[in-house]
């Protein structure tokens, strides 16, 4: 078989041009389209001044950091080396070769804007149809930024800070004697172990105010968690490096990190909604996102779904009372589905009597009101308390407690908001809708994590890492733009 000729000494008998060299339906044609299109203005962005030579337009470096973020290209060292070498980034920036530093500091800069970049491509992909509105799926993911072998506890910092302090009043002694008896040398220069020093104080001094901070806003999921070494209440823990950080379950153990949210139109898959919180758990973010999608989007979408991490009675309260569709995986008809026996006894099928303010079993046995109590986590709600003293002989006692003094049922104050919740979760149409939540937002967490490389955060500090988070479910969006929408247009267009 013949083979092709070759050679690397061939020069170009005419000046080649970049353009050529670009295909038509290219995704940096697109980008370029897209920043072009964009009100800069609007969007508030800093320019950065490059070292001693003129400021690059912020366009040129907010569609490298775009590209970046579709290639998995997510440090600027690394968008600095491609675009020296990567042939559509050097068309992109129209010639232009910004250094590390630079790029990093416009990231920097314009960290806000990245939310309203975040927003122009959601307007983006509603223009062009690629958002339905029938069905949104709201979830979060897990990204760790640290690994949690260096978190600490407020009497670990107290402790680092009590031997920072002493190693540095060491130093300074050092140096004031060392200035006494003149032999610092004529240029005299704080040595390297007090900066460090100083450096580690200010750390210390950060981790302990976030510490004091999370302990004056505890949690129910904080409170009354005990150490199992010395049987204290364990209070909050930090990382020097990213006091901000919490520690969170990833899909491969605790890490220390952020909870990404979501919220993922379910057409195609376009997210309408991205947010960072500072919170193991997903419950609080649930309504925020809602509201983060609308104004996203520009339209409340017709049904909501979100799994059981974002339950609680509060949300379904919050909810019933709008005009959304929002449906929430309760975790109680999960333990239905376990043991079903144990069901036909739970407080839903009480009935509650106004007149005696009492409750009749489905055995026919009064509970009446004994006691309330404040509802944990929460200081301004209080459940009441209703206690059977029938329960002896009764032929379900197996099933309906164990409590050797009698049936006791906890009624919240929105428990009628959550009985009416457990009945629309019943029917089949909602049960379908539950089902497909999966399918619509877990792809999109796939593709980040797999595609564009979203196995840590990068940066460090809430602000940064919303940055962070924007930038990369922009990125994540316009690539759905152009292959679902802006390629094929070209395609015909050229056909």
């Amino acid at each position: 078989m013949p083979e092709r000729p070759y050679t690397r000494d061939q020069a170009w008998l005419l000046p080649p041009s970049l353009d050529e060299l670009i295909p038509a339906d290219h995704v940096v044609r697109f980008i370029a389209s897209f920043v072009e299109s964009l009100d800069l203005s609007a969007l508030k962005l800093t320019p950065v001044q490059a070292m001693g030579a003129p400021a690059y337009p912020a366009e040129v470096l907010l569609a490298a950091w775009i590209y970046g973020f579709m290639l998995r290209v997510r440090s600027s060292r690394k968008i600095e080396v491609a675009a020296r070498e990567h042939l559509p980034l050097l068309w992109l920036l129209g010639g232009h070769r910004p250094d590390h530093a630079t790029l990093a500091r416009f990231v920097r800069a314009n960290r806000g804007a990245m939310k309203a970049l975040f927003r122009q491509t959601v307007k983006t992909a509603v223009r062009v149809g690629l958002v339905d509105f029938a069905l949104q799926a709201v979830d979060g993911t897990k990204v760790s930024t640290l690994s949690r072998d260096k978190i600490l506890s407020g009497r670990d910092l107290e402790a680092l800070g009590q031997k920072t302090d002493e190693a540095i009043a060491r130093l300074e002694q050092g140096i004031a004697a060392e200035e006494a008896s003149g032999e610092g040398g004529q240029a005299p220069r704080l040595p390297k172990e007090l900066t460090d020093a100083r450096r580690l104080r200010e750390q210390v001094q950060a981790a302990r105010r976030e510490v004091e901070k999370r302990e004056a806003e505890r949690t129910a999921a904080h409170e009354g968690a005990v150490d199992a070494q010395t049987g204290e209440p364990r209070g909050p823990q930090v990382h020097l490096a990213d006091p901000q950080a919490v520690l969170v379950k990833g899909r491969h153990g605790f890490v220390v990190g952020y909870n990404a949210q979501a919220v993922v139109d379910s057409k195609a898959q376009i997210m309408v909604g991205a947010e960072v919180v500072a919170s193991a758990t997903d419950t609080a973010s649930l309504l925020p996102m809602l509201q983060e999608a609308e104004e996203s989007s520009g339209r409340r979408a017709e049904v909501s779904v979100a799994d059981a991490g974002y339950h609680s009675a509060q949300n379904v309260a919050a909810v019933e009372g709008t005009e959304r569709a929002v449906y929430m995986a309760d975790p109680a008809l999960r333990r239905t589905g376990r043991s079903p026996e144990d069901w036909a006894y739970h407080k839903d099928h009480f009935t509650y009597d106004a007149a005696t303010d009492t409750y009749i079993c489905p055995q026919g046995r009064m509970l009446r009101y004994a006691f309330s109590m404040k509802q944990k986590g929460h200081a301004q709600a209080t459940k009441r308390v209703y206690e059977c003293h029938a329960c002896a002989g009764c032929p379900a006692r197996a099933v309906c407690t164990r409590d050797q003094s009698g049936r006791r049922i906890h009624i919240g104050p929105h428990d009628e908001e959550l009985k009416r919740h457990r009945a629309e979760l019943r029917s089949a149409a909602v049960k379908e809708l539950l089902k497909r939540r999966s399918s619509i937002v877990e792809p999109v967490f796939a593709m980040l994590r797999e595609h564009q490389g979203l196995i840590r955060f990068l940066r460090r500090g809430l602000d940064n890492v919303r940055a962070e988070w924007h930038l990369l479910t922009a990125a994540y969006n316009l690539l759905k733009v152009w292959r679902l929408h802006w390629r094929l247009v070209i395609r015909t267009a050229s056909a």
